[in-house]
């Protein structure tokens, strides 16, 4: 995060602060920025929105809750993947195998290219077996976004990777 995203950050936590009627210290506010490092000052915004509205404990929400309030706030893996496979199926009913569909989804693209290369499924797609293809792809979808190759690189390599390929 930017510091632009911690003065958002710290508004955010004070809000959740003031909500619960406490204050928030600045070794709590250290903790809490901490455990979400890794998210998106919107994702956190749009959780701390949420829990504005939902929280009913007169005390400052722990992190897990934070969390909870930010998954609940994306929509569900299974959902988005639907969405994308409709989308690529809407796509074919449109414009046959000659075209390739928008691929801006990442995992969409990675399974549209590597899984099934899109102009050869595309060309032998039969209609009744799109029903199997979409539980197939959502299933691919889910298990390929549970792996995510820059979570799992190092803090000590990231430097490294910078200078040699550009931003991680």
């Amino acid at each position: 995060m930017n510091q632009h995203d911690k003065i958002r950050f710290t508004a955010a936590m004070k809000a959740l602060a003031v909500s619960a009627s406490v204050e928030i210290t600045r070794d709590t506010l250290r903790l809490y920025f901490e455990k979400f490092k890794g998210f998106d000052i919107s994702e956190i915004e749009a959780g701390t929105d949420k829990l504005l509205s939902e929280w009913e404990q007169h005390r400052m929400p722990p992190p897990s809750a934070i969390l909870k309030a930010i998954r609940g706030a994306q929509p569900k893996i299974e959902d988005r993947a639907l969405v994308e496979a409709n989308k690529i199926l809407d796509h074919l009913r449109l414009h046959g195998a000659g075209v390739w569909p928008d691929l801006s989804d990442p995992i969409t693209r990675q399974l549209m290219s590597t899984r099934w290369h899109y102009p050869t499924w595309a060309a032998q797609c039969v209609e009744s077996e799109n029903h199997w293809w979409v539980k197939e792809f959502v299933e691919a979808y889910r298990s390929t976004n549970a792996v995510n190759p820059a979570l799992e690189i190092p803090d000590r390599v990231r430097p490294l990777l910078k200078i040699i390929g550009g931003e991680v």
